[in-house]
This record gives C-alpha cells, sequence and structure tokens, in this order.
C-alpha cells in the first residue's frame, strides 16, 4: 500500500535539475538558461504532432483538460502588428485554425497548455519547418489569455538522431537523418544547441553553442557535438538543436530536434522489460564521491528529488548496487516494467545518496545525485527470412520480418549460422535487412537475432548454397582441361575418386539432382562429366581436372564406354538431305548416343566428317548434326559406323589371315601402333561387331589381333577380304552446348532426400561452362 505523503513538489524540483543533497549541490548547477521564462517544445512537431507552451511571465491561463481546458486557435499567417491574438475567441476559417478541444490540457499552476496541432498546419516545402502562431482563450468566457502575442511552433520533418543522448562536455557525433529531404538545395547548413526556444535565425551564436554539420545527403548530416553542450544537474538538460540554411547572421530556420546531454554514460540505454540485465555507469564527474551505499530506483515517471520506492518506482536490490569508483556504478535492473508490447517504453534510472525513504520523517534525506533516460523493450522474434537460401560466397541481401525490432541504426546484430550479419539496416519493428556472410554450404542453419532485449533464435532460417566460380569457362571436347573453382567449404568436403559417392564437382545439364527415378534405378539429372582429380588449395580454392572426351552414362555412375554400332547389325537408312538417321530391329538407339560420332566409310562418304547424333527422339530415330548427301539404303547400309567419339582412325585391312585372329594392316594410313591404338574397338565388314577391339599390334604396325573384351577370346573374322574398318576409343564425348558446374556433397543415388547434410551448389553466371568444337 501508498504511503501517505507529498511528492508532487519535490517532483517539480527534480524536473528542474534540483537537489537537496549536500554531494548534488556540491556538484550539480542548473544552466541559467533552462529557467527562460516562455518554452514552446518540441522546437518542431510533424502534422499533428504535440506542442506544449509554457510561460511563467505572470500570465492567466484555464487549469483543466479537455473541454474544460483553454481553447487553442492556430494563425496560419499571423501578421506583424500587435496584438497577433485577437482579444476573443475568433472564427475558424482558413487562417484561423481550431486545435482539437478534446487533446487540449492546461494549468495555471505550472503556466503550461498542450494541444495538438491541428490537421490544416502542414510542413513546408521539402518538409521543412513552417512557422504558426498559438492564440489561447478562456473556455468559459473567451477572452484572450496568456502573451497577446501568441506562442510561435513549427510543423515539419522532424529530424533523427543518433544518439540523441550524450555525454556532458560533447566531442561525440550525432547522425542526423529526415524521412524527406529536408536539406535539399542548402549548402552548408548551420547548427545551434541552445536551452531555449531556438532563434528564428541564425543569428550571432554565443562561443561554444554552434556546431560544424557535415551535410551527406538532401536527407542526412551528422553533427559534431560542441564542449559547450554540458549537464551539471541530476537530470540531464535538455537542449534544441536547431538547423539553418546558412550560417549568416539572416540563415532561417529549416528544422530541429531535442538532445539530452547528462553526465551518465550506460552501457545499455535499452533493456528487456523483465530486467535481469547489468549495467555499467560511468560519468567523468565523481558523482558517488562520499556515498558508501547508494541508492537506485527505475521508474516510468520523472525522478523523485528524494528516494521513494514507493508503487510507482522500482528499486534495484542493495546488494545488486555496486559503486566500483567515484566516477563508476554497477547496478542489476529490476524487473517491474510493464510489458511494452511492440514497442520501446520510456523509464528513467535515478541514483540517490542512499536508499533510505523518509516516509515523510523530517531530516531523513536522500537526494536526486544523477539520472539517465532509460527504455525497456521485449525480446524480439523473427519468423521469417527472405529468400531462404543464398551462395555460400555471401554477399546476398535478405529481408528479416518478426516483431519488436528496434529501429535505431545499430540496435540489432544477428547471426546466421553462426557467422556474423553485416550492413543490417532496420526497416521497421517488424523488419530489418541485411547482407549474408561468406560460410560454409549448409542447410537450415539458424538465425539469432540480438538487441538490447536479449537474444531470440530461429531454427532452420536458411540454406546456404555452394556459389561456384569457375575458370576458365569453355573448353572443345577433345581434351582434358584443369579448372579453377572458387567456393567455400573445400577444405572439410568428403571427395571421393568413385563417381557415385562423396563429393563432387560436376558437370551438368540444367540443375543436377540425384532423386531416384525409373525404379530407382537412375538420377533424375545426373552429371555429364566429372571434374576428378580434385587438388585443394584452400578452403575456398581448388584444381579439378575435366576431360570433356569422356562422358558419363545415363545413370550418372560410370564413364560411358561402348562398341561401336556398325551399319551390317543395324540396318542404318538415311535419305538425302536428311538430318534423320534410322536403325532397324537388330539395335536400338537410346540418349546415351548423343554425342557420338557418325562415319561413312565408304570410297565416296554421304555423310560429312565430323558429324555427331545431336538428338534421339526414338528408339529408331536419331538426328545428326549435318544432313546426309545421299541416299542410303539397306543393300549399302554396311558403309555407316556409330562410334562413341570423332577421334577415330578409318583404316584399310585384310582379314582372315593366319587363323582369323589376325589383320594385315601393311601399307595402311595411319598406321596404328599399341601405344595409340591397342585396346580401341575395330568394326568393319567380316569383324563380329560384339566388342571387338584392337588386342596386340606387332611388325611396326604390319599385324594386329582382335580379341572380345567381354570373354578375353580372340576374335575370328567371319570373312576374308580388305574393308575399311573403323577404329575408335568407345567413348562418348561431352557434346557440344552450355552446362553447369556445381558442387556435391554427397554424389549417391538419391541422396538429396536421405542424407540430411546433403548440400548442392546452387546454378549461376559465374558456374556456367561451355563445351564448344574448337
Amino acid at each position: 500500500m501508498r504511503k501517505s505523503k507529498s511528492r508532487s513538489k519535490a517532483r517539480v524540483a527534480a524536473a528542474a535539475g534540483l537537489t537537496t543533497g549536500a554531494v548534488g549541490a556540491a556538484l550539480l548547477v542548473a544552466p541559467s538558461a533552462a529557467f527562460a521564462a516562455v518554452t514552446v517544445s518540441p522546437p518542431v512537431v510533424g502534422v499533428g504532432g504535440r506542442v506544449t507552451v509554457v510561460d511563467t511571465d505572470g500570465v492567466t491561463l484555464t487549469t483543466g483538460s479537455n473541454t474544460t481546458a483553454n481553447r487553442v486557435f492556430v494563425l496560419t499567417a499571423p501578421g506583424t502588428v500587435a496584438p497577433v491574438c485577437a482579444s476573443t475567441l475568433p472564427v475558424a476559417s482558413a487562417t484561423v485554425l481550431a486545435a482539437t478541444q478534446t487533446g487540449v490540457t492546461s494549468s495555471d499552476v505550472t503556466k503550461t497548455v498542450s494541444f495538438d496541432s491541428p490537421a490544416g498546419a502542414t510542413a513546408g516545402t521539402n518538409g521543412q519547418a513552417k512557422r504558426y502562431v498559438a492564440c489561447f482563450y478562456d473556455d468559459d468566457t473567451s477572452a484572450r489569455q496568456g502573451n497577446q502575442n501568441g506562442y510561435s511552433f513549427y510543423v515539419g520533418t522532424v529530424p533523427a538522431l543518433n544518439p540523441a543522448v550524450g555525454l556532458t562536455g560533447g566531442g561525440n557525433t550525432v547522425g542526423i537523418t529526415t524521412a524527406t529531404n529536408v536539406f535539399t538545395g542548402i549548402a552548408t547548413i548551420g547548427a545551434q544547441f541552445v536551452t531555449d526556444n531556438c532563434p528564428t535565425t541564425f543569428g550571432a551564436p554565443a562561443a561554444g553553442v554552434a556546431a560544424t554539420v557535415t551535410k551527406t545527403g538532401d536527407a542526412a548530416a551528422s553533427v559534431v557535438v560542441p564542449a559547450s553542450v554540458t549537464s551539471t544537474t541530476a537530470v540531464p538538460t535538455k537542449y534544441n538543436l536547431c538547423f539553418y540554411n546558412g550560417v549568416a547572421s539572416t540563415s532561417p530556420f529549416v528544422s530541429g530536434s531535442v538532445y539530452t546531454a547528462s553526465q551518465l554514460a550506460l552501457s545499455q540505454t535499452v533493456g528487456p522489460y523483465g530486467g535481469g540485465n547489468n549495467i555499467d555507469v560511468t560519468s567523468p564527474e565523481p558523482f558517488l564521491a562520499g556515498l558508501d551505499a547508494p541508492g537506485v530506483l527505475f521508474t516510468a515517471a520523472a525522478c523523485p528529488a528524494e528516494y521513494d520506492d514507493d508503487t510507482a518506482e522500482v528499486p534495484a536490490a542493495a546488494d545488486r548496487i555496486r559503486k566500483v569508483t567515484n566516477n563508476r556504478l554497477a547496478v542489476t535492473v529490476p524487473s517491474g516494467a510493464a510489458d511494452p508490447g511492440t514497442t520501446l517504453a520510456p523509464w528513467n534510472l535515478c541514483i540517490y545518496q542512499n536508499s533510505t525513504d523518509d516516509g515523510g520523517a523530517p531530516g531523513v534525506v536522500s537526494a536526486l545525485v544523477a539520472s539517465y533516460p532509460y527504455r525497456v523493450t521485449t525480446v524480439q522474434t523473427a519468423v521469417g527470412i527472405s529468400p531462404k537460401a543464398g551462395p555460400s560466397l555471401g554477399g546476398s541481401i535478405i529481408t528479416v520480418t518478426g516483431t519488436a525490432f528496434p529501429t535505431e541504426p545499430g540496435s540489432i546484430t544477428a547471426t546466421l549460422g553462426g557467422v556474423p550479419l553485416t550492413e543490417i539496416t532496420p526497416i521497421s519493428a517488424t523488419a530489418f535487412t541485411a547482407r549474408t556472410p561468406q560460410r560454409a554450404p549448409a542447410n537450415g542453419v539458424a538465425l539469432v537475432t540480438t538487441t538490447a532485449g536479449g537474444s531470440h533464435t530461429l531454427l532452420n532460417a536458411y540454406s546456404f548454397t555452394s556459389a561456384l566460380v569457375a575458370n576458365p569457362k569453355t573448353a572443345p571436347n577433345t581434351r582434358a582441361i584443369d579448372v579453377i573453382v572458387n567456393g567455400i567449404g573445400f577444405e572439410s568436403a568428403a571427395w571421393s575418386a568413385t563417381v557415385g559417392t562423396g563429393a563432387h564437382i560436376f558437370l551438368v545439364k540444367g540443375n543436377y539432382s540425384s532423386a531416384a527415378v525409373n525404379g530407382a534405378a537412375y538420377r533424375a539429372n545426373p552429371a555429364v562429366a566429372d571434374c576428378g582429380k580434385v587438388l585443394v588449395l584452400s578452403d575456398s580454392e581448388l584444381v579439378c581436372r575435366l576431360d570433356l572426351t569422356k562422358r558419363l552414362d545415363t545413370a550418372g555412375e560410370t564413364v560411358l564406354r561402348a562398341a561401336p554400332k556398325y551399319g551390317a547389325a543395324i540396318d542404318f537408312k538415311i535419305t538425302t538431305g536428311s538430318r534423320v538417321l534410322t536403325a532397324g530391329a537388330a539395335t536400338t538407339f537410346d540418349q546415351s548416343d548423343v554425342g557420338k560420332a557418325v562415319i561413312d566409310t565408304a570410297a565416296t562418304p554421304l555423310i560429312p566428317a565430323g558429324t555427331v547424333i545431336s538428338a534421339v527422339y526414338s528408339d529408331t530415330e536419331a538426328i545428326m548434326s549435318n544432313p546426309a548427301s545421299g541416299t542410303v539404303s539397306a543393300n549399302d547400309n554396311t558403309t555407316i559406323t556409330v562410334a562413341g567419339s570423332t577421334d577415330t582412325k578409318v583404316v584399310a585391312v585384310t582379314t582372315n589371315i593366319g587363323g582369323g585372329t589376325e589383320m594385315n594392316l601393311a601399307g595402311i594410313t595411319p598406321v596404328l601402333t599399341s601405344a595409340t591404338d591397342a585396346g580401341k574397338f575395330i568394326a568393319g565388314t567380316g569383324i563380329p561387331a560384339a566388342g571387338t577391339t584392337v588386342y596386340t599390334i606387332a611388325g611396326g604396325g604390319a599385324t594386329a589381333v582382335m580379341r572380345n573384351t567381354a570373354n578375353s577370346a580372340d576374335v575370328v573374322a567371319t570373312a576374308a577380304g580388305t574393308v575399311n574398318a573403323v577404329i575408335s576409343s568407345g567413348y562418348t564425348v561431352v557434346p557440344e552446348g552450355a552446362y553447369n558446374l556445381q558442387y556435391v556433397s554427397n554424389a549417391a543415388l538419391n541422396a538429396v532426400h536421405v542424407d540430411p547434410s546433403y548440400v548442392q551448389s546452387s546454378v549461376s553466371s559465374a558456374s556456367t561452362f561451355t563445351v564448344s568444337s574448337f
């Protein structure tokens, strides 16, 4: 239950910066300018903003609130002839605006009138301050009250200051931002700190009052607080920071805001309403000199002039208050503030000589020594990120949505997957933007946001995809090349030499997918080639070898190598001028044939050299890259071979010599050698087409033995005679076209669904790779 005692005078004294303690009296002296007879605050209000007028010059005002208070009328063009305000209640018009009476409060005791600026009072050009005059009238008699020339106030865009509170003695830099382009057309911004009303022109500011302003844009600037901006009172001293269009004496006032100077500096000026956080309070002044056990209160009202732990105040526990030095105090914030919801709620930290509440007893005093504005808030919550994924190289802009985010610059820190976000920019209490960091690829990492209210964790918030940068970005399919790849997380990857397991850099048509299809036998979109023999140079760089002469099979697990499809067994047919290659029932086409060479071994070829299969339409139809120059019918189909690679040799050989396994190669061009041709497939009339290879070469290339690789048995020719035979590696080259290089953490079939730590790189322009013919 609240004790019965009067605190009204004490609160008024505290608000004026007075103290009754011996230490406080020695240290705290209010600046004389704070006792101006007439003050209008704040220096600028937004449209509809609240204005408070204090006039202690002995004027008469009506005590009351709302309908019983003074009536307020606002002049839009007041003129200069005194008196400006009519002697009796005027009639509202375009130039005389009536303030909403339900928003008016006034007091003849404190000599104050507060009102909401009427909607018709608007800002000036670009949101610059526009002057209006308020006139007061008695609610009952309609007689004019207060100053007969009224009270000037300004409507415009109110600059936001960061910080809005600073340590006595200045020297710090304050950032200034405005919602409109207030500083448009102003080459030099004049500024001065005053404890009175902002002068209408820059004038001749007293020494130490004018400030240096740096304009950084039409809506932004910064100011260095001069050393004369001080506070010697227990209650922080409020200054009007006034801005002008220039520094000449006649430069007009354009805008202003409130800046507060305090003896104290707090390590944390905003905290959770539940308390429990520790605050380090410091000062350049020995504000605790002579005090052994200072008391601390937190209150939503003005600090009492004397220690008062009644229901309106929340005391800090005595064992949670520590005097460190005469200039430093540590305190744990108590709980007791109301839940502010999604906004910041004002509180005040009040420091006293001790923690004794006099209870109204005479001679017992614990005077206010120092104070500082403090705010409480709820712990913010993050509910989502957009987009939810981005490259592990970082640099992406994301938007975080949630609740109770502070909007002051620098008030939010956050980590994504344990790595700090950068360029955090508050948008509103429900959103902020940030730039993602560089991090190893991972799925569903957590977002941790931290403010003065505490920390909040959003699980499964974001995925870092491995974005690759490849160099070179193009190569022909006639050789293997080394590719330098940049990304993140290479040192921790489980690289494997086996295509179907572990980490790989794959060449892919489109976007790689290991999802099982076709009876769980194939990948939905397998790799076309593997950039193998990986050499990791750092966590963000590696070199791998991309062999474009060898294509992976349609399952994406092994290098594709198959015997040539020979005309005699397949019954190929082609029509003059057509690119359609038709196969008979003996053998069919499939997608593994794309990229294979089509070779006509006739003396006069009907298919141009370098022709490959560019597409397979059906089991019996394939599309060639070049049209035929003549018609091939069933009775002369033995001239066509579909070989694995364009890197082939067409040679004239004589079969069925020496028991049938040897071929006479004497005099043929080019000459076969053991180093380049042993193990290659050979196809031609009289040579069995089921996997026949050149096994051994003897006599300097004069003879060769054929063997079937499937059963390791020598092959006997089915007919004797000299024929043109095709010798090829059996490997299928990677077809020409545009591909992507992608990192895959696990190349196993269906790993995308069964491996919880599976990641793969995203497709981007930096990862595009072109296979060319040259």
